[in-house]
């Protein structure tokens, strides 16, 4: 390490992790191996990074490069990946720097939520399920139920009853969407250790929108219950046009607080 290279911190793990964990993968810059720094009961998840790359100044304005940014967020979230099923792994937020080893250590020595937070995550992984409705199949569904007839309407006592219908579903497709969100989400937390309810994503197929993006903390030894909570709502909600996709598992983002993630 010279004095234009700092040290990137991408988490952490308890102290003792093999450090060949991380052998596969290289540091947010490629030419350099992760390496595991030690203090107290855990250990940083580090590499080198080069000053001209990350420094303060220079940081700032690589962040408005999507490109770089996309790449090296990439590039934090592989190194963390690598941990999964390894041992249990405390994600830090994307551009942690410390100027060197001791720096490093003395933040571990400062952070007494570490290994506590180390040990609430000990055995559990993160699972996404993301939840999306068919609005036309439900409201075709609950057209059809209700006998409104698609053709047009004739007069205009016919027409504003129409629209009023109209309405009616519209406003009863939006209240099924809630509910179901809502079950689904219950559904799925009763299976899991922690549960978070993130707002739904935009997508850009009108026809598909997205009425749940959950990330569930789950026990390893839980993981099938949980699969197959996600298969049961697959079967009750599938004919109202709803459809669940199961990600992961993923380093535990969505379960780390605030200041156990926070870089310096």
């Amino acid at each position: 390490m010279t004095p234009t290279d700092a040290i990137y911190v991408y988490g952490a793990v308890l102290k003792g992790t093999p450090a060949d964990v991380f052998a596969r993968v290289s540091g947010i810059d490629p030419a350099t191996e992760i390496r595991l720094v030690e203090g107290g009961d855990v250990a940083a998840i580090t590499s080198v990074v080069s000053l001209e790359e990350f420094g303060s100044q220079v940081l700032e304005a690589k962040l408005r490069d999507p490109d770089w940014l996309e790449q090296k967020v990439q590039a934090h979230n592989t190194v963390l990946a690598a941990a999964l099923g390894e041992t249990t792994v405390l994600p830090f937020r994307f551009g942690a720097i410390y100027n060197g080893e001791e720096h490093v250590r003395a933040m571990l020595s400062e952070r007494a939520e570490l290994a506590p937070a180390l040990s609430r995550l000990n055995g559990a992984l993160e699972l996404g399920v993301k939840g999306f409705l068919d609005g036309a199949a439900v409201r075709d569904r609950l057209s059809r139920s209700r006998g409104i007839d698609s053709g047009d309407a004739t007069g205009g006592r016919a027409y504003m009853e129409r629209k009023r219908l109209e309405q009616q579903l519209d406003d009863d497709v939006r209240a099924f969407a809630t509910s179901c969100a809502e079950a689904s989400h219950e559904r799925l937390s009763a299976a899991a250790s922690e549960a978070r309810a993130n707002p739904p994503q935009y997508q850009s197929d009108a026809a598909r929108e997205m009425l749940l993006n959950g990330a569930y903390l789950v026990r390893a030894d839980r993981e099938d219950d949980f699969r197959r909570t996600v298969q049961g709502l697959e079967e009750r909600f599938g004919d109202d046009g709803v459809t669940y996709e199961l990600t992961g598992p993923w380093p535990p983002y969505n379960f780390v607080d605030g200041e156990e993630a926070e870089a310096p």
